[in-house]
C-alpha cells in the first residue's frame, strides 16, 4: 500500500508536469492597469523566447518571466505564479510617478527614478518646469512621496522649479511661491508652512504675499507684494 500511494503520487507530479501552459487565459491577479494596458503585458509574455504554444509546466521559468515584465519601463514589479490547471495568475504593480518633468517629457516616480509618459493614461502630479540633473532625482522621488502622502500638500502644491539650488514651490489658488535654499528638513519646514497657512486662511493676507521663505528653522518669513 505504502509503495502504491508513492507511484500514485510520482505518476501525478509527471501527468501534472506534462499539462500545457494557456497563455491564451492569463488571470491578473490585483493588478491596476493605467500606464500600460493588460494587451500588452500579454504581448511581452508571448513574445518571450521562453514561451511557445507546446511548452508544459515543468519547463516553465517563472522567474524569466518576471524578469521580462519587470524590464518594462511602467512596471515597478511583477509576480508570476502557475496553477494546477496550467492557468497563469500575473500580479502587477506600476510605478508611481510623484512629479512630472516638463523640459523632459517624462515622470519622476517614488523611488527616484525616470519613468516615461504614457499614451494610455495621464498622471495628475506636481510639474517641475526647470532642468532636473540626474543626481537629484532621488530626492524629488522622496519629496514627492511625501507630497502623496499628505492630504494638504498633495492638492496645494502644483508646480516646482529648481534655480541654483533654490527650490521655488507653485501653490494651488494663489500667486505667491514658497521658497527654500535646501531640502534640509522640508519635512518640518513645511509643517511650520502649514500652520502659518491654517492660521492665515480666513485673513486677506494670503492675497497680498509675493512670496514665503522657508530657509529659517522655526520661522515663516512673509515677502508681501
Amino acid at each position: 500500500m505504502f509503495f502504491l500511494v508513492i507511484f500514485l503520487t510520482a505518476f501525478s507530479m509527471v501527468k501534472n508536469g506534462e499539462r500545457k501552459i494557456d497563455f491564451n487565459s492569463i488571470n491578473y491577479l490585483d493588478s491596476n492597469f493605467k500606464f500600460i494596458s493588460e494587451e500588452s503585458v500579454n504581448k511581452l509574455l508571448k513574445q518571450s523566447d521562453s514561451i511557445s504554444l507546446k511548452l508544459i509546466k515543468r519547463d516553465l521559468n517563472l522567474k524569466s518571466l518576471e524578469r521580462i515584465i519587470n524590464e518594462n519601463a511602467f512596471i515597478d514589479s511583477a509576480e508570476i505564479s502557475l496553477r494546477l490547471d496550467g492557468q497563469i495568475g500575473v500580479e502587477i504593480v506600476e510605478k508611481e510617478p510623484v512629479f512630472r518633468v516638463l523640459n523632459g517629457n517624462y515622470y519622476v516616480d517614488l523611488n527616484g527614478n525616470k519613468m516615461p509618459l504614457s499614451k494610455n493614461y495621464s498622471q495628475r502630479v506636481p510639474l517641475i518646469m526647470s532642468k532636473v540633473d540626474s543626481a537629484e532625482l532621488e530626492d524629488l522621488g522622496l519629496l514627492g512621496t511625501y507630497f502623496k502622502k499628505d492630504n494638504f500638500l498633495n492638492d496645494h502644491i502644483i508646480g516646482l522649479e529648481i534655480i541654483k539650488d533654490e527650490y521655488i514651490f507653485h501653490i494651488n489658488n494663489f500667486s505667491y511661491l514658497i521658497k527654500m535654499k535646501d531640502l534640509n528638513g522640508y519635512k518640518n519646514r513645511f509643517n511650520n508652512y502649514k500652520i502659518f497657512y491654517k492660521a492665515v486662511l480666513n485673513d486677506s493676507i494670503l492675497g497680498k504675499i509675493s512670496s514665503i521663505n522657508l530657509n529659517f528653522k522655526n520661522q515663516v518669513i512673509v515677502q508681501k507684494k
